[in-house]
């Protein structure tokens, strides 16, 4: 099982290493914001900029980070369905849709 701190580290690996290697240093995670769900972790970040000015233009288009307890790489969660859905389905083996 991942803890808080290791989901929010693996998900800033992610983000810094593969999602945004080119804005290592804008990344700024926000772990009060971890959730823990039976299939993973979720941790929120923000982009330094967009904290900074308030501008919707420079905030992630997706700030949701899905960190699973089986050690399976973080990834971002799907745009759709909801995240507590989608972790659900996950949970449940009935992801993806058939």
């Amino acid at each position: 099982m991942v803890t808080k701190d290791e989901a929010v580290t693996a998900a800033e690996n992610f983000l810094k290493n593969v999602a945004y290697p080119d804005r290592v240093d804008s990344v700024v995670m926000l772990p009060d914001t971890a959730n823990n769900f039976p299939y993973a972790w979720t941790v929120r970040f923000d982009f330094q900029e967009h904290i900074d000015t308030g501008e919707f233009a420079l905030a992630p288009f997706s700030s949701l980070i899905v960190v699973p307890h089986d050690g399976s790489p973080a990834h971002f969660a799907p745009t759709y369905p909801p995240p507590a859905e989608y972790l659900a389905l996950q949970a449940a083996g009935n992801w993806p849709p058939k």
